[in-house]
């Protein structure tokens, strides 16, 4: 625009002078000079609009880009260039210049999609401090599992809780796809000042449109449906609650209605029935020497509560079927000669049911052999009675917690598990005859991610002879104290 107003007084100007000037004195050369300068000035002036129509498009696409994971406050996307279109999502643009951008959440002003579909990463974890005493000897300082026949309590302060880790996304579908995965590890050493890097949680699961999905890598054990209240890092493990993390391939099926679903889970874990033993020393793991793999299931029914909206109760039943390898008993006390299989299997139900006034009631029990790879059963696996072959030690546990919010700062728990394996299997195994634990709980929120807790539990282990029929009773009672702090 100012050019043109520069050209027009330049015109005016120059004719101003023409009428100004004498007429004897203007010549024909002096006109056609004129001219000729005016169009100069013409050409110039042309070339310079070009060239600010030019700088301001760039300046425009640029603007764009700058904006491309910007989302204001009111939801609204920011306004994009011209020719700019989306996705059937209506949330992957696509530019003029054929380059893809994402607009997502606040986590897409930091970190830049890795694909069309774009990636969110969200840190996340917890900081614990425990303080623990026991009045008689058990087996760990702060995850406690067992009472020790002989010993006596003490006090232990750690962190040994502590978990840090990402959860990761794709929140835009793409061919029906999204994304979502989990990297998670806790400092869960020997003892309270050992604080062992340990990987809980590594997986990828691929979730279709149509209710399918596939995950692969280490995650719970698929038949993991509920769990307790209390505070003691070990989670009622062989106290009723068997659990484990493995690496495995799921498939699953979803079925979503108004105020309900269902969902079917399928899958094999290898690393399965004897976990982290190795019974005759061979250097092998039994479940590796094995060909087979574990295999597992699980239906789950969950749907809203009729008496109260927010809140869902479930109801679901898993179980699982595998083998693992491991050399005879010899005379000599020793393993070798003949290898034999021994089958791991489970079978669960589980539930957990919103009651009036902010209770809620959680609770499972189980039946199976062999289970001491995923915690239950004591600990025990494979009975050795005589020299030869060993038999499966059976058992039978579960646990019922019931929980009730006070309101947003103050929720209390009491509970109960136990694990009873065979007496007949259990005591050519470690010698456990039974397991079980009761507790009541206290919590408190300060904020909304830092929260204390308090816990008295009684815990009580029996054990057996081979020689004969006689019983120690041994019990322990237990206080805890721990602060969390959520991020």
């Amino acid at each position: 625009m100012r050019s043109w107003i520069v050209s027009a007084v330049v015109i005016i100007s120059c004719v101003a002078s023409i009428g100004a000037a004498p007429t004897d004195v203007v010549t024909k050369a002096d006109l056609k000079a004129i001219i000729e300068r005016l169009a100069k000035l013409e050409k110039e002036n042309k070339a310079q609009a070009e060239r600010i129509a030019e700088l301001e498009a760039k300046n425009r696409s640029l603007a764009a880009v700058s904006e491309k994971v910007v989302v204001e406050k009111e939801g609204k996307a920011p306004e994009m260039e011209k020719g700019t279109s989306k996705n059937e999502t209506g949330r992957v643009y696509t530019a003029q210049s054929g380059r893809k951008y994402f607009l997502a959440d606040k986590f897409a002003n930091i970190f830049e999609p890795l694909s069309e579909s774009g990636l969110r990463i969200v840190p996340h974890g917890y900081l614990a401090f425990e303080g623990v005493y026991n009045t008689h000897a058990v087996d760990a300082d702060a995850l406690t599992d067992f009472v020790k026949r002989r010993g006596k309590g003490g006090t232990t302060l750690s962190m040994q809780d502590s978990l840090l880790g990402v959860n990761y996304s794709t929140p835009e579908s793409l061919n029906g796809w999204t994304f979502s995965g989990k990297a998670e590890f806790d400092l869960a050493g020997g003892d309270q000042n050992d604080y062992a890097f340990h990987w809980r949680h590594l997986y990828v699961d691929a979730q279709h449109e149509s209710g399918w999905s596939i995950l692969f890598g280490q995650t719970w054990h698929l038949w993991k449906m509920v769990s307790p209240s209390e505070i003691d890092g070990a989670w009622l493990e062989n106290t009723g609650h068997p659990y484990r993390r493995s690496p495995q391939l799921r498939v699953t099926r979803k079925w979503d209605w108004e105020n309900s679903s269902l969902e079917a889970r399928v899958g094999i874990v290898k690393g399965g029935p004897g976990m982290g033993s190795d019974r005759d020393a061979d250097g092998i793991q039994d479940n590796s020497a094995s060909t087979w793999a574990l295999i597992q299931g699980a239906l789950l029914y969950d749907r809203v509560a009729p008496w109260e909206e927010e809140r869902r109760w479930l109801v679901g039943i898993g179980g699982m079927y595998g083998r693992d390898r491991s050399h005879r008993l010899l005379d000599d006390g020793s393993y070798g000669g003949k290898d034999d299989e021994y089958d791991s299997k489970m079978i669960m139900i589980a539930s957990s049911v919103p009651l009036f006034s902010q209770f809620t009631l959680t609770g499972q029990i189980f039946a199976g052999d062999n289970l001491g790879g995923i915690l239950a059963g004591c600990a025990q696996r494979v009975a050795y009675k005589h020299p030869g072959k060993g038999r499966e030690v059976s058992t039978i546990g579960g646990f019922m917690d019931l929980n009730y919010q006070l309101n947003d700062a103050w929720s209390f728990a009491v509970g109960y598990g136990f694990d009873n394996p065979t007496d007949s299997e259990a005591r050519y195994a470690s010698g456990i005859l039974d397991n079980d634990r009761a507790y009541i709980d206290v919590f408190y929120s300060i904020t909304s991610n830092f929260k204390l807790g308090l816990e008295y539990a009684r815990l009580t282990t029996i054990y057996g002879d081979k020689e004969d029929d006689n019983e120690d009773n041994v019990s322990d009672d237990r206080v805890q104290f721990s602060a969390w702090y959520n991020f």
